[in-house]
């Protein structure tokens, strides 16, 4: 039993001191155990150190009923050294790590992406009721993921994806810029399955073959794929119908097909879902809205039927 748990009017006066004495030291040692993860979290070079000491820190609660630390970072601020830190030991330094002072706690954390603009901001948030936390934008507090280092998963959210990436950020930069950005979201994800094998749904980024990218909306108006058909035309190109199902796809040249069809499931449930295949997986939904312009367009005239579903609450 700690002397903690002591019921003070039980003790004499010389062991109420002794009692808080201990609870001091207590209080103390356990600083210093915090101190230890701090360093690991912010020295070590091994991948599987960082991540033990993230998620320890993440749940650490520093003070305790005797001594108070004033200054401290929040939980989510971990999560950010976190990222910050497995990109520096991939080599990966297009994300900028800023601190802010402040008057209540430790330095705020944030982070910046100079190549599309720096005055965006991008720190981590937590949800009530939802384990883990959120990667956002600071002023809009769009979701771009969520991420759980204990559970070991990530989730991109498709609604920022088209909000910020394909719709804000194109407007003030260019496209190679903003790759650079979501490219470094994406080799994130990926030191994630590889030096820990997480779970990791890349959503709209995912170039693989295999990739369906599911429609939030289960039924289509008749008109989406009118649309469709105009807007290939009016660039030089042709909307094929598909054979076995209800849908078309369009080769959009360099072997790269862009398929947009109706998926029949045993139950008899049925979801719309757009595919991507190239020779190299190299062309995410994501990059095909980059890449073509006319399609992009499409995809945000009729946002309200097209959306891409999403894990993200």
């Amino acid at each position: 039993m700690s002397n903690e748990s002591l019921n003070p009017s039980s003790l004499t006066t010389s062991g109420r001191l002794v009692a808080y004495s201990d609870s001091l030291k207590a209080g103390i040692q356990h600083g210093i155990e915090f101190t230890k993860l701090f360093d690991q979290l912010t020295n070590t070079k091994d991948a599987n150190e960082l991540l033990e000491a993230s998620t320890a820190l993440f749940n650490f609660q520093m003070d305790t009923d005797y001594v108070v630390y004033p200054n401290k970072y929040d939980a989510n601020d971990y999560y950010l050294i976190f990222m910050s830190r497995l990109l520096e030991l991939h080599n990966d330094k297009d994300a900028v790590l800023h601190s802010r002072e402040d008057n209540l706690k430790a330095d705020t954390l944030f982070q910046t992406f100079p190549s599309v603009d720096d005055t965006e901001e991008f720190h981590f948030e937590q949800r009530a009721n939802q384990d883990g936390a959120f990667y956002v934008e600071q002023n809009s507090h769009q979701v771009i993921f969520s991420l759980n280092l204990e559970a070991k998963t990530m989730y991109f959210n498709s609604d920022t994806i088209t909000k910020l990436f394909i719709t804000e950020w194109s407007d003030k930069s260019d496209t190679d810029a903003i790759t650079d950005a979501v490219d470094l979201f994406i080799q994130f994800g990926q030191y994630l399955v590889s030096d820990f094998d997480f779970n990791v749904d890349f959503n709209m980024l995912d170039a693989s073959n295999n990739k369906k990218y599911i429609l939030a909306n289960k039924d289509l108006s008749e008109q989406i794929m009118d649309k469709l058909f105009v807007a290939t035309a009016d660039n030089n190109l042709m909307l094929q119908n598909m054979d076995e199902v209800q849908g078309a796809f369009l080769d959009l040249g360099n072997h790269i097909i862009f398929s947009l069809y109706k998926e029949m499931h045993a139950d008899g449930s049925s979801n719309w879902v757009i595919t991507v295949q190239d020779p190299e997986e190299q062309y995410s939904l994501f990059e095909i809205f980059n890449q073509f312009s006319f399609l992009k367009k499409w995809f945000l005239d009729n946002l309200d039927e097209l959306q891409i579903g999403s894990k993200m609450v």
